[in-house]
């Protein structure tokens, strides 16, 4: 029982270290604040799934069927695409004068006193770390320009979320992060039950055919769905995305 409420206030505590530095933390942190607990890779991994559940940032972490990438293993080269739209980004946003020393601050309180000018230019200013982040999250099978369009929306969100002057850095970056994240958790799942739906098509396919030479004769939705495990509702849904008409296999003969 003590050995779960240690491990339960190390979870606390990890997630406190992490809030505390922008609400981002990397794998090394994570695994060396755990050194002592010798934790298992597949319980450390439950570790990041959890920290990335309270909305934190892992770097140098990817769900990838159970395994953990390191920033150093990670798939980095950008596409040509993303190469050229890099370099044409970066020349455009080239001209945006660097801030003075103590300008953010000094905007930081502005924004806070519903100075429009002051969102603007920060704005600016935070353009260059929307490009850093996104290039540290690159997921390959994400357009970096989306993610830095995803982030630019994170960046806006984030200025209109400060409250306080001091932690004004720490939300714009917790809501440029957060943004990106989101955006590769809705594509890299969409994708996956896109995957997913194209192996059923193709179980499908060869479902019809076993049965057909089996029978003698063309299948009805009642049989697929029985011979498949499936409910003859899910199995009209895969035969319409594989372009048959349900009704076509009703049909004897």
């Amino acid at each position: 029982m003590g050995g779960k409420i240690e491990f339960r206030e190390k979870l606390s505590g990890i997630l406190k270290v992490a809030e505390e530095n922008g609400r981002q933390i990397t794998v090394e942190e994570v695994e060396h604040y755990f050194e002592e607990e010798h934790l298992s890779k597949e319980q450390i991994e439950l570790v990041f799934d959890y920290l990335l559940s309270q909305k934190i940032a892992v770097k140098g972490y990817e769900k990838t069927g159970g395994s953990v990438i390191s920033s150093e293993e990670k798939q980095e080269p950008f596409t040509e695409e993303e190469k050229q739209y890099l370099k044409e980004y970066l020349r455009d946003i080239a001209g945006i004068k660097e801030a003075a020393e103590g300008e953010k601050e000094e905007l930081f309180l502005q924004v806070l006193d519903g100075d429009a000018l002051a969102k603007g230019r920060l704005t600016e200013l935070y353009l260059q770390d929307v490009v850093e982040i996104a290039k540290e999250l690159h997921h390959p099978e994400i357009f970096l320009g989306d993610l830095v369009q995803e982030g630019n929306v994170g960046l806006i969100l984030g200025i209109d979320l400060i409250d306080c002057a001091e932690k004004a850095h720490e939300t714009i970056v917790q809501e440029i992060r957060q943004s990106m994240q989101m955006l590769i958790e809705e594509q890299t799942e969409l994708k996956s039950r896109d995957k997913k739906m194209v192996e059923k098509v193709n179980l499908l396919d060869e479902s019809i055919q076993a049965l057909t030479e089996e029978l003698g004769r063309k299948v009805t939705i009642e049989e697929l769905a029985v011979y498949m495990g499936m409910s003859e509702e899910e199995v009209e849904d895969i035969l319409r995305l594989a372009g048959e008409d349900a009704e076509e296999e009703e049909n004897e003969e």
